[in-house]
């Protein structure tokens, strides 16, 4: 299979009784033209498995390859790679023009083919008229951009960006996702990107893969990721911010991979039901507690909660309440449509809404990294 290839790659720190292990094992495919984001947690491993894809960091095991070529033993500079890091590290004696044509420059790309790949480039990444800019003259999203062109310009075979949008403001961060995925399906660049940013992630990727303690979890789609959770450990990350056991839950239709809804089934024992950031809603109820009308997708399951508070955000309001869904007390957030809040300290009937949940199979090895 074209594109990169990882086998059992072991990444680690120090040597020892004092060794750290950053990646512990992972397995990981990347197809020609693909994008796909590694996502997770600071310290999960993403980067040092990047870099060790890259050649800047020494495998402790396992192979790299690229087009069914092994790795091992060729230098950073040898492997065809481009990387893109935080810090685009522009040469400050250079205008834009001449940052992104400096890889063509090594080269020894004759001067009128390098000037009109920087043209291309330039206007790919929407800085057509910024060639003769000095790059102190740039914000920082368009220093990213400037970055992301000379990384482009010599046609790397892989290109490893890592966090790129972390130093910049969430509005742009969003806007950059955005140009970065087109820019990288239209010049049909092979592409991995770690980032900590769901977002960032859901955007730019064709598949994503969750890391967490050295370990590779579940690489999909990322809608599947989002529908499907592999594990408990996946969910939690992603954002579901309860577990309802399936027990508890009852007959509690859990979200499939089409949006739709399936029934609990013999299949399901043990398992649970995860609760998204939209699973959980306040029914149109009186405030006496419990025994409100089911949750929409089939649920006849409610609970009895006391508001925290409320808060209005991106045209919903959302309520923090304290609530046990049958694994012991917390404090959750659900939503509330078309009415105004109720106080601090009142009470309200929650329930499920299946179309914001997610079943979530019983995988103690997996579920054991989230502790």
């Amino acid at each position: 299979m074209g594109g990169l290839s990882v086998r059992g790659a072991v990444v680690r720190y120090g040597s020892g009784e004092t060794a750290t292990t950053a990646v512990a094992g992972v397995d990981l495919d990347v197809a020609d033209g693909e994008i796909l984001a590694l996502l997770g947690p600071s310290g999960c491993g993403k980067s040092s498995l990047l870099r060790a894809v890259a050649g800047l960091e020494p495998l402790a095991a396992g192979t790299v390859a690229f087009d069914g070529e092994d790795l091992a033993g060729v230098p950073v500079h040898r492997r065809g790679f481009g990387l893109l890091f935080q810090d685009g590290q522009l040469f400050a004696h250079r205008d834009v023009a001449r940052n992104v044509a400096y890889g063509l420059e090594t080269a020894r790309v004759p001067r009128a083919q390098r000037g009109e790949r920087v043209r291309e480039l330039l206007d790919a990444v929407g800085l057509a008229r910024y060639g003769r800019r000095s790059v102190s003259t740039l914000s920082g999203g368009e220093r990213q951009r400037v970055a992301l062109a000379r990384a482009l310009a010599p046609r790397p075979r892989l290109l490893l960006l890592d966090e790129p949008f972390s130093a910049l403001d969430r509005a742009l961060r969003e806007r950059l996702a955005v140009d970065v995925r087109d820019v990288l399906r239209d010049t049909g660049t092979t592409a991995v990107f770690v980032t900590h940013d769901h977002d960032e992630a859901f955007t730019v990727a064709d598949r994503v893969g969750v890391m967490q303690a050295g370990h590779l979890l579940q690489v999909a789609p990322p809608e599947e990721l989002w529908r499907a959770p592999a594990s408990r450990a996946v969910a939690a990350f992603l954002g579901y911010q309860a577990f309802v056991p399936r027990e508890v839950a009852g007959g509690t239709a859990g979200a499939t991979n089409d949006g739709g809804t399936r029934p609990a089934d013999a299949t399901d024992a043990g398992g649970w039901l995860a609760v998204g950031p939209n699973g959980l809603r306040v029914l149109p109820t009186d405030l006496s507690g419990r025994g409100g009308a089911g949750a929409r997708g089939g649920a006849d399951t409610s609970w009895s909660a006391r508001v925290v508070a409320g808060a209005f955000r991106r045209g919903r309001t959302e309520l923090t309440v304290d609530v046990d869904l049958g694994a012991g007390p917390q404090r959750l957030v659900a939503q509330l449509d078309g009415v105004a809040p109720p106080a601090p300290g009142a009470t309200v009937t929650v329930g499920l809404d299946a179309a914001g949940c997610a079943f979530v199979g019983s995988s103690p090895q997996r579920d054991s990294l989230s502790a």
